[in-house]
């Protein structure tokens, strides 16, 4: 059988590191420190320091990469024995070690520690890289917001969701005028441009937990699942409109026309896109950088496949003339 002095030799000769700590308390018992008691080649290698130096020195002092939180693991293992195995990263951030810990005796803690920063890092890109594809498969390439199967989508799991009898939901249907127009005499890139500065004026107008999308083209979508009436909505699109002129004052002269349903529950997305597509009909009828709020009235359960009407616009309408409903791409 191998002797103390022997078995030390072994963990000498270890191709990774392995220190032992011992933990230091202060005169209330509360461990405030830990030092080195014990580290192999493998471990005076990594430190970058001789053995006398790393022996009896503070672990945080020594090795200023190692995290001080690491003393509240340090402490755990060595004063109840928990045996603990997890990753931790240097507090200059380059790399990436998993570490093994264990008490060989009360008030020590012993750690063999293994470089994983090739294998974290690889991780660590293909994560990136799983949310790249994610994003792309959800969001709009110009203009970031999500794409229009993905705003259905949601925007039907929003309706989904249990509301109380007295609540509103909105949806607002916006339309770039004449945005052919911007493209012929100005150039696509232009008008690239201006589809990116009108998207981030829809993120900036509403809140992050509302879902804005680009619905195809020069035309954008945007749901409210809690609007306490329709004179938000109004608002909403009188701060849109302005948004809009600010924009046009700053580069490309352009308007928006909007139409918006505003329902209580039970409502589905297609009863709120056939009310909002009517509206917005209604209102480029009657004039451009113009509003039409549709609030469908009465319960869904009475009337399943078409909503009776109340609107509320910036323009006089003129006589009611219904359009055939355009087809949403299926989610």
């Amino acid at each position: 059988m191998p002797n103390p002095s022997e078995e030390t030799d072994y963990l000498r000769a270890m191709p990774v590191p392995f220190a032992v700590v011992k933990t230091v308390p202060d005169e209330e018992g509360r461990t405030v420190d830990a030092v080195f008691a014990y580290v192999n080649d493998a471990a005076i290698a990594l430190a970058g320091c001789a053995r006398e130096v790393l022996v009896g020195s503070s672990v945080f002092d020594a090795c200023p990469d190692v995290a001080r939180c690491m003393l509240g693991v340090l402490d755990d293992t060595a004063r109840t024995g928990a045996t603990q195995y997890f990753t931790c990263r240097s507090v200059s951030g380059d790399r990436y070690f998993s570490v093994r810990s264990y008490r060989p005796r009360e008030g020590f803690c012993a750690c063999v520690l293994q470089d994983v920063t090739e294998q974290a890092l690889l991780d660590r890109r293909l994560r990136e890289e799983r949310r790249l594809l994610e994003r792309q498969a959800m969001r709009d390439p110009l203009t970031g917001l999500y794409h229009v199967r993905q705003g259905r989508r949601l925007v039907e799991g929003a309706l989904a969701e249990p509301r109380w009898e007295g609540a509103c939901s909105a949806l607002f249907m916006f339309d770039v005028d004449d945005f052919k127009k911007v493209n012929d005499e100005h150039g696509h890139h232009r008008g690239d441009d201006v589809l990116r500065g009108f998207a981030q004026l829809l993120e900036r107008s509403f809140r992050r937990t509302d879902i804005v999308f680009r619905a195809g083209g020069d035309e954008f979508s945007a749901f409210v699942a809690d609007i306490p009436c329709a004179c938000v909505a109004e608002r909403l699109c009188a701060d849109v409109i302005a948004g809009v002129e600010r924009l046009s004052a700053e580069g490309v002269p352009v308007s928006v026309s909007i139409g918006v349903a505003v329902g209580r529950p039970g409502w589905s997305y297609e009863a709120y896109y056939r009310a909002a597509d009517q509206a917005l009909y209604r209102i480029k009828r009657a004039g451009k950088s113009a509003y039409c709020v549709a609030v469908m009235e009465g319960r869904a359960a009475a009337a399943p496949m078409a909503a009776a009407v109340s609107e509320r616009c910036s323009l006089p309408l003129p006589a009611r003339k219904e359009a055939a409903p355009r087809t949403q791409p299926a989610a």
